[in-house]
């Protein structure tokens, strides 16, 4: 039995990292080494498991379960925030049928057969080390200090958002005791879990382009998602939220800009990749043909002639060194080829780019003559 595609999915839906172990092999989902799971794994797979039953172990109101298929051993364990909770009765059999549905469909998908109706099995795991949480005043203190980066990032006020960094809040304070306790997928749920906030008030109180923020909230996710260490944790927090903060108030900017003001930005910006009318209009959220009528209107030339404009300029700037072959510019600039570089480069600029090279060479040879 292997791990696919289906079940990494499964995973991220959630919230669990699922294990299989047989007696050669050992496959995980999780992204990265759970080494302080590792004693209450071990107890998991010391335990025998009869056929059809899901075992829950508990510890500390941290429950892992565990079931068999054939000789391989399956493993369920939820991402700690998402169990790290005292559970009453109710929060308890929500919990277990969350699971037992989770298991139900890493049966089918690993059998492909239907899953069968479970037996049940719990088992407490002694553990007299617990964590030492703040009191309620102290945990809304640390509420109230987060609400005013909030507040702070609603208004993209940067003097108020740099001061309310500053405070302690309660992100930083569950991130310094996952930090404490080497649980790198808790620091990682907890930073995720607080730029998705920060983006969310700030969309909810600034009209703001929604696909470029978006766009930035997706990647600094997937940054996040992909680090593999959040130590220091406090510093980790701090550069994240401003590289948040800084994104977010260029969308603002980008989105305050005219329509063709927009398109020169994207041009820009992107000026080593091949660039169409259709990835301009994309990216500004306007068809082509309106996009196409307000360029020509405001620069008196088209998007692609104002394109190749911008690709020639910043050619002339590398053919001012020796350390690029027209050839070589030509390919970082995303022209489809050497000839249509040259040909565009020499309806610009009156000469080659190879000519053009010599000309600057010279020109720069006589200036340190005299």
């Amino acid at each position: 039995m292997k791990l696919d595609s289906n079940l990494t999915l499964l995973a991220q839906i959630a919230s669990v990292d699922i294990f299989l172990y047989s007696k050669n092999n050992v496959e995980s989902t999780a992204s990265e080494k759970v080494s302080d799971l590792k004693r209450f794994i071990t107890e998991a797979l010391s335990s025998k498991i009869k056929v059809n039953e899901l075992l829950i172990i508990n510890k500390n109101n941290f429950y892992i379960t565990s079931f068999m298929i054939q000789d391989t051993k399956i493993l369920i364990v939820p991402h700690l925030n998402t169990v790290n909770v005292a559970f009453d009765t109710t929060n308890l059999i929500g919990f277990g049928q969350k699971i037992s549905e989770t298991a139900s469909l890493i049966y089918q998908l690993l059998t492909q057969s239907p899953a069968p109706t479970w037996n049940y099995r719990f088992k407490n795991i002694y553990a007299p080390q617990t964590l030492n949480f703040f009191s309620k005043q102290q945990i809304e203190k640390l509420v109230c200090n987060e609400q005013e980066i909030l507040i702070a990032i609603s208004e993209l006020n940067e003097t108020r958002f740099k001061r309310a960094l500053k405070r302690p809040t309660y992100s930083s304070y569950m991130g310094a005791i996952f930090e404490k306790n080497n649980y790198e997928r808790g620091m990682k749920d907890v930073l995720i879990h607080f730029i998705t906030l920060l983006f969310y008030v700030c969309l909810q109180k600034n009209e703001l382009a929604l696909n470029l923020a978006l766009k930035v909230q997706d990647d600094l996710l997937g940054k996040i998602e992909f680090r593999t260490s959040f130590k220091p944790f406090a510093s980790t927090l701090h550069q994240l939220a401003m590289e948040c903060f800084v994104t977010l108030k260029n969308v603002r900017h980008i989105t305050n800009l005219p329509l063709a003001e927009k398109c020169v930005l994207y041009i820009k910006s992107n000026i080593y990749k091949k660039i169409s009318l259709v990835d301009v209009a994309q990216y500004v959220g306007y068809s082509p043909s309106t996009v196409s009528h307000t360029f020509k209107k405001k620069f008196k030339v088209s998007i692609r002639t104002y394109i190749n404009s911008q690709k020639i300029t910043t050619a002339k700037h590398m053919l001012a060194t020796k350390v690029l072959r027209p050839s070589e510019i030509s390919n970082l600039l995303s022209f489809s080829n050497p000839s249509y570089f040259n040909h565009v480069f020499k309806k610009e600029v009156g000469v080659t780019p190879s000519v053009y090279r010599k000309q600057i060479i010279q020109a720069n040879r006589l200036q340190h003559v005299k």
